[in-house]
């Protein structure tokens, strides 16, 4: 049963001297002009596939495990979910993704990130996310484990994991694990890739590097996917397994996931090519 926030059994631990802005994330529906700005300056077109399975069930918090893509393709992804969850309901749930820690390296990101898209910034371990999501102050959280890999290009489009924290902060907490999948904002990127379809070997298929545009076009398409993942790790595995048991379970979680989204992957990109040449045919007819 899906359940919006003031549905009895979600939030009832919501931490009520909240204030956004504390690096502790933001309450949803305050990421409202970004995500405005988001979709109605850099988007013609956005998408999302299954947004039900974001929505909180059962007094859970909600975990998202998003494809970073190259460069920029991130930010319409961030816009778009943050809109479904306040078009649905959900815009009191206090949340936040996580970025890469280098983005913090850029003056003024920080903090832009923390009052703005809500980052806790000020959690710094696994088990200080696992304790805020276990007792309800933050509720909807999620990063692109890909991390610093979304500079390379590999043979598929999710890259290989960097990290897997965020993966064990959900299983702990018993949240809900969500995926998402997303194409459309590659026109913000340039591959240089290795000539003759080349990949460097032992390197999960590394075949360039991704460099970063601004987003100088408007882009026509956007199309994600999010599906609810069950993980085979329990929460019960973590205390009764050795640490080195764990790790490398989080290993298999980590390729098993990995794996689903760059299937996820082609589903979009089916989706994608569909919208496309229906906006040709509607161009065409002067629709």
């Amino acid at each position: 049963m899906k359940q919006g926030p003031d549905t009895p059994g979600v939030g009832e631990k919501k931490n009520v001297a909240f204030e956004s802005g504390k690096g502790m994330g933001v309450r949803l529906k305050e990421m409202q002009p970004f995500y405005d700005f988001v979709l109605n300056r850099l988007v013609e077109q956005a998408e999302l596939h299954n947004g039900e399975a974001l929505i909180p069930e059962n007094g859970r918090p909600v975990v998202i495990i998003v494809s970073h893509g190259p460069g920029l393709a991130w930010v319409p992804i961030l816009a778009l979910v943050s809109k479904h969850y306040v078009d649905s309901g959900c815009g009191d749930l206090i949340g936040g993704m996580v970025p890469h820690k280098a983005v913090f390296l850029v003056p003024g990101f920080k903090e832009y990130y923390k009052r703005v898209l809500g980052t806790p910034t000020e959690v710094k371990t696994v088990d200080h996310l696992t304790g805020l999501l276990k007792s309800g102050r933050i509720q909807v959280t999620g990063t692109a484990p890909e991390g610093a890999n979304s500079f390379l290009s590999f043979k598929e489009y999710v890259g290989p994991f960097r990290s897997r924290g965020m993966i064990a902060a959900a299983i702990r907490s018993n949240a809900n694990l969500v995926l998402v999948a997303h194409q459309g904002a590659e026109t913000w990127n340039r591959r240089l890739r290795l000539p003759l379809g080349l990949s460097l070997p032992n390197t999960f298929g590394l075949r360039g590097v991704n460099l970063t545009l601004p987003p100088y076009k408007k882009l026509d398409n956007y199309v994600a996917l999010a599906q609810l993942y069950t993980p085979s790790m329990m929460e019960k595995d973590f205390k009764t397994l050795s640490a080195r048991e764990c790790s490398l379970m989080l290993n298999v979680e980590a390729e098993r996931i990995r794996a689903e989204m760059n299937l996820m992957t082609d589903k979009v990109k089916t989706l994608l090519a569909g919208r496309r040449m229906q906006r040709l045919i509607e161009r065409g007819a002067g629709v």
